[in-house]
């Protein structure tokens, strides 16, 4: 009602495999090595509750459900 927006961000930063691994998840989970990792394992290597801990949407959805705790 007020017009105002409240913009949350969830980043993961990470690199590219040599070739693609794993077999879960989607789209680049396979080649992307996020830092937040071991530094071995691509994201389709990783369990989802691994996964959900660094994701960026993981990330943004905390940060989201923190902001509205704060709001009641």
């Amino acid at each position: 009602p007020s017009g105002s927006v409240h913009e949350l961000r969830g980043t993961c930063t990470g690199t590219m495999a040599e070739a693609p691994r794993g077999e879960h998840g989607f789209g680049y989970d396979p080649v992307f090595v996020p830092d937040d990792g071991d530094g071995t394992r691509t994201m389709a290597q990783l369990s989802d509750a691994e996964k959900d801990a660094i994701s960026h949407r993981g990330r943004a959805a905390r940060a989201l459900a923190a902001w509205l705790a704060g709001r009641s």
